[in-house]
């Protein structure tokens, strides 16, 4: 059973020579039935998307998704169980729609709602599965989780069987760093002046 919800609704007004400031109102609703399938419309336009994909162990996105739209760019990352959803309020109300639990987003740049479902469904639609990755590098895939330790958790392998020459340089993808991420996983987020008391 497919629940809509709304996400804006807003008064927009059209200049006109004959009628002066005309009033009409903008739409911009979600639909989804909690178990991967998803669209969203807004108002009288034709302009509808609908992503239908499997949610990695149910809960969560298969890997973490940059997508950007326009000016506004959309970093989802993938979170463990029972995380919850720590993301913007358009945001959290399509997971919840889509049926994913447990994700990290955050927002950069324009907050237009309009703009950031329309990047949330563009990175929904182009995220891969370990499957498609596995057969594409011809390569295990696997994931480190925090509970195994050093021990890798293999989520993926190719049908044709491995290569047995190594990646080639040109292939691995340059990726930025976030580099929040990398000063926590340091240490090294906190100032070096926060333990510094005045003694005046």
């Amino acid at each position: 059973m497919f629940v809509p919800n709304r996400i804006q609704v807003k008064s927009v007004f059209n200049m006109t020579a004959k009628e002066g400031r005309k009033r009409s109102i903008s739409c911009l609703v979600a639909v989804g039935n909690g178990n991967g399938a998803a669209g969203f419309a807004l108002g009288k336009a034709a302009d509808r998307q609908t992503a239908l994909r499997k949610r990695y162990n149910d809960h969560t996105i298969y890997h973490d998704i940059n997508s950007t739209f326009k000016r506004t760019t959309l970093l989802m990352k993938k979170q463990h169980k029972s995380y919850g959803l720590h993301c913007h309020r358009a945001v959290i109300t399509i997971c919840k729609l889509i049926g994913v639990e447990d994700m990290y987003a955050k927002v950069e740049g324009s907050v237009n709602l309009l703009n950031i479902t329309r990047a949330l469904f563009t990175g929904l639609a182009n995220q891969e599965t370990h499957q498609s990755l596995a057969e594409k590098k011809q390569l295990h895939v696997v994931e480190f989780q925090p509970e195994r330790g050093p021990l890798p958790l293999i989520v993926a392998t190719p049908k044709k069987g491995v290569r047995p020459d190594p990646e080639p340089e040109e292939e691995i993808p340059n990726t930025r760093l976030n580099w929040d991420d990398v000063r926590a996983a340091q240490g090294m987020k906190r100032s070096v002046w926060a333990g510094v008391k005045r003694t005046i």
